[in-house]
C-alpha cells in the first residue's frame, strides 16, 4: 500500500513546537541563574564573607647600581608591609602599633573602620617589623615587598637620586635609567581562612623573574667619599648657600666623583619632603657666572684666533674704561707690564679686557660653543641645564670684556670642568659620562660608556701653553694656597659676583677653584665651588683652593684600588 505523505502545514507545526521547547528551556535557565545571583543561599553568603579575597599590587625587585669597582650603591632588599582588615581588627588593639609606627598611626586605627583593607605602613625594614609580627595581632597582616636601600647612606645622593614608595625613579640615575632598573609591581591575591586566623598569598606565577637590569657607574666610591666630606665640611664652615664639586678623567670623560651641597639621605624619606631644594644637583642643574676660573678658556680662544701669543704684553693700571663701564682689578691694584702667563697668574681683569678686544664677537661666540657652553653636555643624568651664552648680536658695549673675565655668561659646574679638561688633554672637548655599563635582566651588556670627542676646543700648542701657565698660577701666583708638596697642581682661582634683577648684589659671591693633577700628565680634573659664603672671606683663593688641595692630597695618599 503506498505511503501517504504528510501535509506541509503539519510538518511546520511540529518544527515550531520543538523550537518553542528549546526557547522555553533557555528562558528557564536564565531565570534560574538570575535568581541565584540576586537571591543566593544565605549559607553561601556567610561562607563567602569568611573567605574574603583581595588583590594588591606590591613592589618587585629593582636593578642594582654599583660603582666602578662593583661596590653596591643602590640595592633592593626584602621589607615587610603591614595592612589591617577591619572585619577582624579590634580598635582596642591600636596601642600595639605605637612602638613601631608612632602615635599618629595608632590613633588612626583606634576607631572602627569600614571596608576590608587598609595599609598601615609599607616597606618596613625586617628588623623594625620583627617585634610586631611576632605578636600575631588579629586583623593585622603582612606582605613581603622589596625596598630600595642605599647601603652607603647619603653618599652619591645627587648621582643616584631616589625612588617613590612603589620603587619608581624620581631623580638622578634612578630616574634617567628607570626603564632599565624598574621591574613592574606584581599583583598578589590575598585570601583569609574562615576564622580570619590565617592568611595565604596566591596568584603569583611560579618561577617568575624580575625584568630589571643593572648599572655600573664610572664613579669611585672612595674618591666620592673624600670629595663629599671635604665639600660638605667647607660649605658648613662658611655657611654657604650651596656648593658643588666634580672630578673627571680628562683623557676619557669619565666622571670620577660628583658632589652637591646641601645633600640628603634617600634612606630617610622624610628629609626628601622637608628640603626639596637640596634635591637639586648643583653640578648639572645650577647655572652661575664663573668669574676668573673662565680666564684660561677665554685666553686660549685669543691665542687660537691669533690675537695673542706667548710674546704678547699688556699694561695694567688697575682699572680700564670699556665702553660704558669701568673694569677694575681687586683693590684697583696695578700690575704693570705683563705677559700672558702673568695675566693669568695675577688674574688680571685689565689684561683680559684688553685681550678681548682682539677677538671678533662672532668668532668668540663660536669658540665658546666649541668649549661646550650654551648647550647640554649629554651626560646620562636628568635635570641638566644648558646655561646661557648670548648671541653675538647682543654683545654690546662692554659685553666681550665681561665674558673674557667670566661675567655676563651663565654656565654649569660640569661645563666648566669639561672645558678645563679639554685644555688638560691637549684640546679635545669630550662628552662626560657617568654610566660605565648597563646590563639587561639576563646579564647581557646592552650599553658601555666610552670616550667620545664632541669638538676640538683649542690647538694642542695652545693647550700646552695654558696648562703651563696654570701650573705657575699655583706654584707662584694667586692659586698658591692650592700648592701641594705631594703632587704638582695646575689650576685657577675665581671669585664671581651674584647677579640679581639685572645688577650685581652686594655681598653675594661665588668662590671657585678649578685645576688638574699631576700637572704634566693630568689624570684628574676637579672643580670646587662654594656658593654665597657668609662672613668676611669669599675669594676663591681663600676658600675653594685649600679645599681643592685637601681633596688632591687625600686622593694621592689613598691606597690604590686593586
Amino acid at each position: 500500500m503506498p505511503r501517504i505523505k504528510k501535509s506541509e502545514p503539519e510538518e511546520y507545526k511540529r518544527s515550531k513546537s520543538i523550537w518553542f521547547l528549546v526557547y522555553l528551556v533557555i528562558a528557564l535557565l536564565g531565570v534560574a541563574t538570575t535568581w541565584i545571583q540576586m537571591m543566593p543561599d544565605k549559607r553561601i553568603v556567610r561562607q563567602s564573607q569568611k573567605q574574603y579575597w583581595a588583590n594588591v599590587a606590591v613592589s618587585a625587585s629593582r636593578g642594582e647600581i654599583t660603582d666602578r669597582n662593583n661596590i653596591p650603591l643602590a640595592v633592593s632588599v626584602p621589607a615587610t608591609s603591614f595592612f589591617i582588615d577591619p572585619k577582624y581588627w579590634n580598635p582596642k588593639s591600636a596601642d600595639v602599633l605605637t612602638s613601631t609606627f608612632g602615635k599618629q598611626i595608632s590613633k588612626k586605627f583606634a576607631s572602627p573602620l569600614s571596608g576590608r583593607f587598609y595599609w598601615v605602613e609599607r616597606n618596613v625594614s625586617v628588623d623594625r617589623a620583627s617585634s610586631l609580627t611576632s605578636k600575631k595581632v588579629p586583623g593585622l597582616y603582612t606582605l613581603t615587598e622589596k625596598k630600595r636601600v642605599y647601603p652607603l647612606g647619603s653618599l652619591a645622593f645627587h648621582i643616584l637620586g631616589f625612588c617613590d614608595i612603589d620603587d619608581y625613579g624620581q631623580a638622578g640615575v634612578e630616574l634617567a635609567w628607570n626603564h632599565i632598573l624598574f621591574s613592574p609591581p606584581r599583583t598578589r591575591y590575598l585570601t583569609r581562612g574562615a576564622h580570619g586566623s590565617s592568611k595565604s598569598i596566591a596568584g603569583e606565577k611560579l618561577g617568575s623573574k624580575d625584568t630589571c637590569g643593572s648599572i655600573k657607574l664610572t664613579i669611585d666610591s672612595k674618591i666620592q667619599q673624600i670629595v663629599e666630606w671635604r665639600l660638605n665640611e667647607a660649605a658648613k664652615n662658611v655657611d654657604a648657600l650651596w656648593a658643588a664639586a666634580v672630578c673627571v678623567d680628562p683623557s676619557t670623560g669619565e666622571v670620577i666623583a660628583l658632589a652637591s651641597y646641601p645633600t640628603l639621605d634617600a634612606n630617610n624619606r622624610k628629609t626628601l619632603l622637608e628640603n626639596k631644594e637640596a634635591v637639586r644637583n648643583n653640578v648639572v642643574g645650577r647655572v652661575y657666572e664663573p668669574g676668573s676660573i673662565f680666564k684660561p678658556i677665554t685666553m686660549s680662544m685669543a691665542m687660537d684666533y691669533g690675537s695673542a701669543n706667548s710674546n704678547s704684553k699688556y699694561r695694567c693700571t688697575g682699572s680700564i674704561v670699556v665702553a660704558d663701564r669701568v673694569i677694575s682689578d681687586v683693590n684697583k691694584k696695578a700690575h704693570g707690564i705683563q705677559n700672558l702667563t702673568q695675566v693669568l697668574m695675577n688674574s688680571c681683569n685689565i689684561g683680559m679686557s684688553i685681550i678681548s678686544g682682539g677677538v671678533p664677537r662672532h668668532i668668540a661666540y663660536g669658540m665658546l660653543k666649541q668649549f661646550g657652553f650654551g648647550e647640554k653636555s649629554g651626560i646620562e643624568m636628568a635635570g641638566e641645564e644648558s646655561g646661557l651664552v648670548r648671541a653675538p648680536e647682543e654683545w654690546l658695549g662692554s659685553s666681550a670684556a665681561n665674558v673674557f673675565i667670566g661675567q655676563g655668561i651663565a654656565i654649569t659646574p660640569l661645563q666648566e670642568v669639561m672645558a678645563i679638561a679639554s685644555i688638560a688633554n691637549g684640546g679635545f672637548l669630550l662628552k662626560p659620562y657617568i654610566i660605565s655599563e648597563v646590563r639587561d635582566s639576563f646579564g647581557n651588556i646592552i650599553h658601555s660608556g666610552s670616550r667620545r670627542v664632541r669638538y676640538q676646543s683649542v690647538s694642542q700648542s695652545t693647550a700646552r701653553f695654558i696648562s703651563a701657565s696654570m701650573k705657575k698660577v699655583v706654584s707662584e701666583g694667586g692659586g698658591i694656597s692650592a700648592k701641594s708638596s705631594i703632587v704638582d697642581i695646575a689650576g685657577k682661582t675665581g671669585t664671581a659676583q651674584v647677579a640679581s634683577s639685572g645688577e650685581y648684589a652686594k655681598g653675594r659671591y661665588v668662590a671657585s677653584f678649578v685645576g688638574f693633577w699631576p700637572a704634566d700628565k693630568p689624570r684628574y680634573v676637579l672643580l670646587v665651588t662654594l656658593g654665597e659664603p657668609k662672613g668676611g672671606r669669599y675669594y676663591g683663593s681663600q676658600l675653594s683652593a685649600p679645599v681643592f688641595k685637601s681633596i688632591v692630597e687625600d686622593i694621592a695618599q689613598m691606597a690604590p684600588t686593586k
